[in-house]
This record gives C-alpha cells, sequence and structure tokens, in this order.
C-alpha cells in the first residue's frame, strides 16, 4: 500500500518543471481559453491557502498540489494546448499520464470527485484573481508567478516516516474534502 506515497513524494521533484510547463501554457497566446484558464488554475491552487490539505501537515501537505497540477494537465488533454515549447509538451503529458496513478490510490468515484473540483477551480478566485483575469492580465501573470516562486521557497522537503499512515491520511483528506 504504502508504494502509492512514494509516487507521489517523487512527484515533488518534478514541480519546477511542472510549473515551468503550466507557465507556458498560460501565456501561450496559441492555447484556447480553456487550457489557458486551466493553467492559471493549477498555478493558483499552489498559492491558495484553502487548499485540500493544509500545507503545514506533516508529510503530506503538499501532495495535493502535485496531484492537482496531474489533474489539470489531464483536463487539459480535451483542450486546445496551441504549439508551445517542447519541454512544456512532454511535462504536460508526463503529468496528465501520471494522474492514472492517483485513480489507482483514490478509486475512480473519488478520482471523479477530485477531476470536477478541478474543474471547477476557474470558477474560484485566488488572492483576487480569477482564471480568466489571469489569461487576459500580464501584470496578474507576474504576479502570481513571484507567489509561485515564494512558496516554492517555502517548502521543505517532504519527510514521510511512516509512509502507510500518510497513505491513510491523505485518502482521509480527500474522502473528506471531496464529499
Amino acid at each position: 500500500m504504502a508504494a502509492h506515497i512514494e509516487v507521489f513524494r517523487g512527484w515533488a521533484d518534478t514541480i519546477r518543471q511542472d510549473i515551468d510547463a503550466f507557465k507556458a501554457l498560460l501565456d501561450s497566446p496559441h492555447a484556447d481559453a480553456a487550457s489557458r484558464q486551466l493553467a492559471a488554475a493549477a498555478l493558483s491552487y499552489l498559492v491558495s491557502r484553502m487548499d485540500l490539505i493544509p500545507d503545514w501537515n506533516e508529510g503530506i501537505g503538499v501532495l495535493d498540489d502535485v496531484m492537482v497540477l496531474r489533474v489539470c494537465a489531464q483536463l487539459t488533454q480535451g483542450c486546445d494546448r496551441g504549439a508551445l515549447p517542447t519541454a512544456a509538451e512532454v511535462s504536460l503529458e508526463r503529468m496528465a499520464n501520471e494522474a492514472d496513478k492517483i485513480t489507482a490510490f483514490v478509486g475512480g468515484a473519488l478520482y471523479d470527485k477530485l477531476r470536477a473540483y478541478c474543474a471547477r477551480l476557474i470558477d474560484r478566485p485566488v488572492r483576487g484573481r480569477g482564471a480568466a483575469q489571469l489569461t487576459s492580465d500580464a501584470a496578474a501573470r507576474q504576479a502570481l508567478y513571484g507567489e509561485v516562486e515564494d512558496e516554492l521557497r517555502r517548502t521543505v522537503p517532504i519527510v514521510i516516516n511512516d509512509p502507510e499512515d500518510a497513505e491513510v491520511r491523505l485518502k482521509a483528506y480527500l474522502t473528506h474534502k471531496l464529499r
């Protein structure tokens, strides 16, 4: 059972590439509005104080962030991302494929709730900025990017002493918050 937590923890190692991919998508003038708004929502989630698992929660507080990035990447597969730099496209596809591991962990029904939650993030302003505003306002995007960088600097390494307990707590948070 604890193998899932190791996979999720490993996703934190690529968070910089993942963020850069979403920034490229959000900045792209060739991507459609839906994919750009999903990118804005995913990045905004990283700086939101009202996420599924509080960031201060020992060991698992960042795991919902990396999960949301993957689900949002999967959601953009149904959109027109336009021509993106190869590294961004590869990262988005990798994340979208990795979202299947979340399904294997939580099951199809809870994953569907997580996917619906992520799709609704475009309607949830964070720090006074909505996804639509972020697609059209370069200054708002730059402010968000600065906040994401600040968040990355504050992020501490993920330390999980009991992976089975971490998986139980992770699944419990998601089940409770995604009712």
